[in-house]
Formats: structure tokens, C-alpha cells, sequence
């Protein structure tokens, strides 16, 4: 017999790494990626859906799926790092993770910079 840490997904129902189940909180429906897998197929599904730009309005700086050197000055000149893009929260999550939803959704496109300042509370997302 196998034992689950968690409720095991009804068959054909939902991804294989996913959890859905209802917030505490509020009463709804969330998706949870319990796998790194299951993460980076959901932050490459929403980088793709943005076109992999930051989505906060004034600002639009390209923000790749993976760190990219682009030779930009000719080949006797370093490279520009372009950083990754974030996939971030548009509900943010609480402290402890406890209330997060990584529905698409829920998820938006963020470059480094942005991600980092909403982090630190220096920068307000519109999106």
C-alpha cells in the first residue's frame, strides 16, 4: 500500500505533480505545484502567455525563460547578461506559502528587477 504525504489527485483529472485542493482561508479552489518539475513547466506556460516581457505596464524589459549573453557590442566585448524572468504572485503568497494558488491565473510575468523591488516592498505591481 502506497501512503501519500498528501490527497492523491483523482486519474486524469489533474497534472501529475499538481495538488488541488480548497483554502482554508477562503473557501476556494487552489492549485498547488508540489514538484520543481511541475514548477517550471508552470513558469515556462506563463513566460510563453507573456512573451516573455515583464508585464508590469511601465516597464516591459524583456525577461528571458533562462539568463541569456548577448553580444551586443561585437565579439571583443563582454557579453550583457540578460536575467531570467520571475513567475510571480498577483494574490501574494502569505508567510509559510500557507494560502498560495500557482493557478496560471494567479501568475504573472515579472522581470528580475521588478520582482526583486515587489519583494522588498519598494515597488508596487500594475498589472
Amino acid at each position: 500500500m502506497t501512503v501519500y504525504a498528501c490527497p492523491k489527485p483523482a486519474p486524469g483529472r489533474r497534472k501529475p505533480g499538481l495538488l488541488a485542493r480548497m483554502n482554508k482561508s477562503n473557501g476556494k479552489e487552489v492549485e498547488i505545484c508540489r514538484s520543481r518539475k511541475a514548477w517550471e513547466e508552470r513558469r515556462e506556460e506563463v513566460g510563453e502567455a507573456a512573451d516573455y516581457r515583464c508585464q508590469h505596464r511601465p516597464c516591459g524589459r524583456p525577461a528571458p525563460l533562462h539568463d541569456e549573453e548577448i553580444y551586443a557590442y561585437g565579439p571583443d566585448v563582454l557579453p550583457v547578461i540578460v536575467r531570467a524572468g520571475h513567475a510571480a504572485h498577483k494574490d501574494a503568497r502569505k508567510m509559510g506559502g500557507g494560502s498560495r494558488d500557482d493557478k496560471p491565473e494567479n501568475l504573472g510575468w515579472l522581470c528580475w528587477l521588478c520582482h526583486h523591488l515587489e519583494t522588498i516592498g519598494k515597488l508596487e505591481i500594475v498589472w
